[in-house]
């Protein structure tokens, strides 16, 4: 899992993004849940959180948090 979070480009960035945010205080605590937000439906579409949320955390499948990831065809 790990592997697979370490090779995607677009999830990197995200997470980049957010780090830099915190560190630089330059997010509020509502564009910081934005940014998480979009850190889960990036991991969502593409599949990458299902296994993983499966065996470790207890979420529902459907999220109200956010709006629904579009799927990948």
């Amino acid at each position: 899992m790990v592997k697979q979070l370490e090779a995607s480009s677009a999830i990197k960035a995200i997470v980049a993004e957010i780090a830099e945010g915190i560190a630089a205080e330059k997010l509020s605590p509502f564009d910081a849940m934005m940014q998480f937000c979009k850190l889960c439906e990036a991991l969502r579409s593409g599949d990458l959180m299902s296994d993983w949320r499966k065996s470790h955390l207890d979420f529902p499948e459907i999220c109200n948090v956010c709006p629904p990831p579009s799927k990948k065809h």
